[in-house]
Formats: structure tokens, sequence, C-alpha cells
């Protein structure tokens, strides 16, 4: 599957997150019927898809998704593909069928839904300033298999590019691949083989989680000193951010640390 050249991958160096280009670590490789997609697919996908709905959001480079560094999603619409940490992919999207909440489009069969990693992912999308976040897993078609993530996610987010819910579309599993090289040869993303339908799986669960710091992240921490939360010493206060969200602080445990309002 070759790369359009309007979609060629750029490199960079000591550049903001928000102002990064797509950075393709992963080789955008011929797709077979099984082999599983990876950044590269999704960048370049993501990259089309950015083209020709400049007023959509998000669809940042996939890999800041691995140390969480997803700015936050400009527009009214936005939609992002994202990594759950364990070689899987799926989509989520804010301001379409149900504006209110962040939407998860995920292909994965039979399990409970709860990533901490893809919740952290999104609450750095969406930089709330309110106390929780709530979020709603579609009720949207399965994949059948292990390999096929990838392809369900770009198919699920051209839907919604496109004015369609995922969650009302059965697609064509033996015509999703097929369909993706087409769309990449010709470098835009049409809607992908679908008929009017829902999925059988149980109804779509609506959940909240909290978020916390200034950057209006989940608990979720990475395993590095700079995301360990800092709580403030003064009396009576129950604010906490994490060490690299606080520009006054030390670094030294043990310190007494104040927030600003603490300071006053």
């Amino acid at each position: 599957m070759q790369i359009p050249s309007q979609v060629t991958p750029i490199r960079f160096k000591g550049r903001k997150p928000a102002d990064r280009p797509m950075l393709f670590l992963d080789d955008v490789t011929e797709l077979t019927k099984t082999n599983q997609l990876r950044s590269g697919h999704i960048n370049a996908a993501q990259l089309i898809l950015k083209l020709h709905h400049p007023d959509i959001g998000g669809l940042f480079c996939c890999t800041m998704g691995s140390l969480l560094q997803f700015p936050q999603a400009e527009g009214d619409k936005w939609m992002q593909i994202v990594h759950n940490g364990s070689n899987h992919w799926l989509l989520v999207a804010k301001g379409f069928s149900q504006p209110d909440h962040v939407l998860i489009y995920d292909s994965m069969p039979g399990i409970s839904w709860n990533n901490e990693h893809v919740l952290s992912c999104m609450s750095s999308l969406l930089k709330s300033p309110e106390k929780e976040m709530t979020y709603v897993v579609k009720n949207c078609q399965r994949q059948n298999n292990g390999y096929d993530c990838g392809v369900f996610a770009i198919a699920y987010a051209t839907s919604l590019a496109n004015g369609e819910d995922p969650a009302t579309r059965l697609y064509d599993p033996k015509k999703l691949r097929n369909h993706l090289v087409e769309c990449m040869k010709a470098g835009k993303l049409s809607l992908f083989p679908s008929s009017l339908g829902r999925s059988k799986r149980s109804r779509e669960v609506v959940e909240g989680v909290e978020l916390h710091c200034v950057c209006r992240r989940t608990g979720y921490e990475l395993p590095s000193d700079e995301w360990r939360f800092v709580g403030c010493d003064g009396e009576d206060c129950d604010y906490w951010r994490h060490r690299m969200c606080v520009e006054d602080y030390s670094g030294n445990d043990g310190d007494e640390w104040l927030c600003s309002n603490c300071k006053k």
C-alpha cells in the first residue's frame, strides 16, 4: 500500500506536540489478508481524512499516544485513532451523535470495556475543565478475528467524517481491506462497504472518570517520576498536580510545596 504523494511523511525535531506533523515510525507495508495495521497505515489514513475534512479536529500522529502526549483537540468535532498499549486500535470521537460525551468505537469483541491508557489519551484530547469526563462505549460492529482492529477503526472514522453513525452500520469484513487499499491509492477515503443495521451485542455503556491536575488528565500514570503526583502542603488543601505540571517544584522529596491558592 503506497502513501499518496500529498501525504508524504515528514520527520520532526524539537517541535511542540500540537505543531508536529505525522511521524511514520512503521513503514506503510503492503496489506495482506491477515496482517495488522501499524502506525504508518493509521497515520496515512488520518492524513487523508484531515486533508478532505479540515474542519474535524484531532487526527494527530498516533505515535503521540504511546507517551500520552496528545494535545487538546480543537473544534466542535474531533476524532482520533488510538492504540490501547496492547496491540489494538480503536477510535475515539467528540461532537458527533452525543456531543456531551466522548464516544468510543471499539471493534474488540466479548469483553467489558476498560482501558486506562486510552482513557488518559481521551482526557488529553478533551482537556475538560470539569471534574469528570463522561464517555460512551458505542454499540458498534465487532471484528471476528484478531487482526482487523485498525481497518475497522479507519472504517468507523470514515463513516463519522461523512455523516454516518458507525453504530448504525454493519460493515462487510471481506471487502474492507481491498476498499482501504483502493482508497489509499486514490488519496481519498470513501465510505466502506456496509449496510444499515446494528450490532447484536449489549446496549451501549455510559461511564465517567475523574480528571486531575491542570492538564485535566485521568489518574493514570506512566512509570516515570514526571508523572508522580505532588500534593499541596497547605492546611486543609487537597490539591494535586503531576510533577511535570508544577513549575516551582524543587523535585526533592520532603520539600514543602504550596499551590498558587495557598501561597496567597
